[in-house]
């Protein structure tokens, strides 16, 4: 087993915040040690000097990206933090006549960025596709840095856990019951498209979204990422757009150009 030095916690540290923009206190430098020595010993690495080596020479190998996959947080259900699917079911009205756009192409473009294991993204589309009018295309992106965890999202298969987070009615409508698991209808998977994506990176989008969410991955960054973050999901918006967080985060004493809708939500 081994124990980080200073010196090694820093290295490594830099590492994550400079591949992810992560921030990692050094009250975490347990944790980042024990997920190295989970690693090393996976990959029979016998110094921690060794591993930094092997895992900064070439990025796309499996050992990096189990590496992005411990270090990032996966915790997701279905209908997690639900007041924001109410949200979107009760003011259908509002925000149709707030966002022309989607009217008059008959479509909703919306983000689930850090998706993890897709039940963001899946609640998503069950939600717009009980709420919205038929006549409206529903295209969903959701991305994450993790390759691991898009695996699993794009499988679109859950264990029977679920049954205490969905509803009876829509887990009865939109899920296939097996042996021991439900699995997402083609109906509702095909409306979601999974991509690998860095939030760090310069966005590639060319068309914009008329809703982003992006709940519990800002709390992971610092003060300086979240700013840039801000800015750019104000930039990939539409006039009339909504950003929803997370239910730990706020955008109190940031500087934004977002309207306060109510807590949690916000819009351009």
């Amino acid at each position: 087993m081994i124990s980080l030095t200073t010196e090694q916690f820093n290295k490594f540290s830099s590492l994550i915040y400079q591949v992810l923009g992560i921030s990692i206190s050094a009250n975490k430098k347990e944790m980042l040690q024990a997920k190295l020595n989970k690693l090393m010993f996976k990959y029979e690495v016998a110094t921690v000097e060794q591993f930094y080596n092997l895992l900064t020479k070439e990025r796309n190998t499996d050992c990096w990206r189990e590496f992005i996959d411990e270090i990032t947080i996966h915790k997701t259900d279905f209908f997690r933090e639900n007041n924001h699917f109410e949200f979107l079911i009760k003011n259908q009205r509002w925000i149709l006549e707030k966002n022309k756009r989607i009217m008059n192409n008959r479509e909703i473009r919306v983000w689930s960025a850090g998706c993890s294991t897709g039940e963001e993204p899946y609640t998503l589309a069950i939600t717009l596709k009980e709420t919205l009018p038929p006549s409206i295309r529903i295209k969903i992106l959701a991305t994450d840095v993790s390759s691991g965890v898009l695996v699993k999202a794009n499988l679109g298969s859950y264990s029977e856990k679920i049954k205490s987070e969905i509803q009876a009615g829509y887990l009865q409508k939109y899920f296939i019951k097996k042996s021991d698991s439900y699995e997402i209808v083609p109906d509702i998977k095909r409306l979601v498209t999974f991509r690998q994506f860095n939030l760090t990176s310069p966005f590639p989008f060319r068309n914009k979204f008329d809703i982003i969410f992006c709940r519990n991955v800002m709390i992971y960054f610092n003060n300086q990422t979240q700013q840039v973050l801000l800015d750019k999901f104000y930039q990939v918006l539409v006039p009339g757009g909504l950003l929803f967080i997370g239910h730990s985060e706020s955008l109190i004493n940031k500087k934004h150009r977002f309207g306060y809708i109510e807590p949690t939500i916000y819009q351009k």
